[in-house]
């Protein structure tokens, strides 16, 4: 087959409204966010809560360390066959992928950040005769708050492209979906609209998690400019 000429940008828009009204897009790309959110929220419950008690109880620490060490080596590409095995090649097949890829960087900056907490402030926690869960809830957790935020911005976009290639790899449905759908029927003005909307999706969501970290710790900002 010749290769296909190149779209022009006018071309590409005019496809992109088609299908956004009449051609599926806008489903598949609902389909696709609703697997990246639940995958990342239930990455983020998991992930900072268990870096953070990493960080701040040896036992979890002791208890925990191996298996996540262990896991996180495992490329994921290579849990695929298990997965599909047990869980099919459905919506909960895609959503597992999304939750195993996003946890390992925000339990890790979760860590980081727990461990950040310096000797002052564990002195201040005493003399003012904290319990631990006053310490961990009034000092650990702001404290450890900007190293989650910075593992759950690189989540995000991790989140977002393997709910899209779950979506070429095991689904007939979302943006990935779509985007195959296009390539194997030769549209490429689709296949152009489809790959152009994820990067104007990620563009967005990155610009709106930025707009929450930083009303997140407005706090540390304040106190970064008074120094």
């Amino acid at each position: 087959y010749p290769t296909p000429e190149l779209p022009s940008l006018t071309a590409i828009y005019a496809e992109w409204r088609v299908q956004l009204v009449d051609g599926g897009l806008a489903w598949a790309l609902v389909d696709t966010l609703r697997v990246t959110a639940i995958g990342f929220v239930l990455a983020s419950i998991i992930g900072s809560s268990l870096g953070f008690l990493m960080g701040r109880m040896k036992v979890i620490w002791a208890i925990a360390e191996p298996f996540v060490e262990l896991v996180r080596q495992i490329p994921v590409t290579a849990l695929l066959p298990l997965l599909i095995l047990y869980l099919g090649i459905g919506e909960t097949f895609r959503i597992v992928i999304v939750l195993l890829v996003a946890t390992f960087p925000i339990l890790l900056n979760a860590y980081a950040g727990a461990r950040s907490l310096s000797t002052t402030m564990r002195l201040t926690a005493q003399t003012f005769q904290l319990s631990w869960w006053q310490t961990q809830w009034e000092i650990g957790i702001p404290s450890a708050l900007p190293y989650i935020l910075v593992g759950m911005r690189q989540a995000l976009g991790m989140a977002l492209v393997l709910a899209v290639v779950t979506g070429m790899l095991a689904g007939n449905s979302g943006i990935g979906y779509f985007i195959l759908q296009a390539q194997q029927i030769l549209n490429v003005r689709a296949l152009f609209a489809g790959i152009l909307t994820i990067a104007a999706v990620g563009y967005l969501l990155n610009a709106l998690f930025l707009v929450v970290d930083r009303r997140l710790t407005k706090w540390q900002q304040v106190g970064s400019s008074a120094e």
